[in-house]
């Protein structure tokens, strides 16, 4: 038989219930976005760092084949480049930002024996343009 203290309990316990309830679907909820999210975000970061890896290595083997007057360390660093490159994958990714380094390292060294300064390769805007 409910007595009027078992009443008042189930009462007082109902705040309770419906704070703990509420907070284990928010939980839920924040996680199953929180990996939506994470999902995406590591997706567009993982093509960025392909997309860059990847003119990294097409810098090297079109500097390969065009090179007009070749020397064995320019030549042996654009290899290096390209074969570092080529060798790059995601799987491994305890190093991965090491290893992406040392490609943009490679690559400052071979623009350095170029004597090829970093963004000449794309026009600054005139200063008679405006908008």
């Amino acid at each position: 038989m409910l007595t009027c203290d078992d009443f008042l309990d189930d009462i007082a316990n109902l705040e309770k219930h419906f704070y703990n309830t509420g907070y284990s679907s928010g939980w839920d909820q924040g996680r199953r976005e929180g990996e939506k999210e994470g999902r995406t975000l590591g997706y567009k970061q993982g093509a960025l760092l392909a997309k860059e890896v990847r003119a990294h290595q097409t810098f090297a083997e079109t500097l390969l084949s065009n090179l007009q007057t070749p020397t064995s360390r320019v030549t042996r660093a654009l290899e290096n480049l390209r074969d570092m490159c080529a060798e790059f994958t995601i799987e491994n990714t305890e190093d991965l930002i090491e290893r992406f380094n040392l490609v943009k390292a490679k690559h400052r060294q071979v623009c350095s024996l170029l004597n090829k300064q970093k963004n000449s390769e794309t026009p600054s805007p005139s200063p008679d343009l405006s908008f």
